[in-house]
């Protein structure tokens, strides 16, 4: 990434915390995509951990546990580090660029919250409850995640400075999550068409991050130079 990004981010934060805040966007971006990739692995190599049919009773606990887990662990931590993604491209503010930090605030408050349910999910006496909570929950956050990347993408086109891959990769992100959301409804439908395309969607989504969480670092330890 451009000197001159670095710079007009440090003009436009200026403050001790910069620094933190774009070295927990960076381990948010690095945790994210693991995750994400570990999805791909997941739906191709491990056993079923559900019936395959309503109520999708819990079958394996453990392996459900880590799934699901995971699952929330890449929304949240994909969300917790889109919310700096404005402030590193120093994007001027703006309404949409305030619409796309709570977006992704909401989205992160609903993947942690899905955990909850994914911890109570096997007691027998809360199974079916927390299983629907746990995926309105999950596919909403989803949802706002794709929509805080889609504004975040759309002004850093706007932004006049760093290098044209480094503006890319918001748009690149806000597809990705767009076309995991596709994925996911067209693996409900138990195709093998479906389910290819949700595994190549989750390791890019992977890559992706991983290249974000580059990106973020590498204007973290420049803007520490500065100050």
């Amino acid at each position: 990434m451009s000197e001159r990004l670095a710079d007009t981010t440090g003009a436009r934060t200026g403050d001790a915390g910069t620094l933190p805040k774009s070295e927990l966007q960076s381990f948010s971006a690095y945790l994210a995509a693991p995750l994400w990739a570990l999805q791909g692995l997941i739906w191709v190599a491990a056993p079923k951990v559900q019936a395959q049919a309503e109520p999708f009773h819990i079958t394996n606990v453990l392996l459900f546990e880590l799934f699901w887990m995971s699952i929330a662990g890449a929304v949240a931590f994909s969300a917790a580090s889109a919310r700096q993604i404005l402030t590193t491209m120093a994007a001027p503010t703006s309404r949409l660029n305030r619409w796309a930090r709570i977006l992704a605030n909401l989205a992160l408050g609903l993947a942690t919250a899905a955990t909850v349910s994914i911890v109570f999910a096997p007691l027998p006496a809360v199974q079916g409850i927390a299983l629907a909570v746990m995926t309105n929950l999950l596919n909403a956050a989803l949802v706002l995640l794709a929509g805080s990347l889609t504004l975040a993408a759309i002004l850093s086109r706007r932004v006049d400075h760093g290098s044209l891959w480094v503006k890319a990769l918001p748009t690149c992100l806000a597809a990705l999550t767009t076309a995991m959301v596709g994925a996911i409804i067209a693996s409900s439908t138990h195709s093998m068409v479906g389910l290819y395309f949700a595994v190549a969607v989750a390791i890019l989504s992977g890559f992706a991050w991983l290249a974000w969480g580059r990106v973020s670092a590498t204007a973290g330890r420049q803007q520490g130079r500065r100050d």
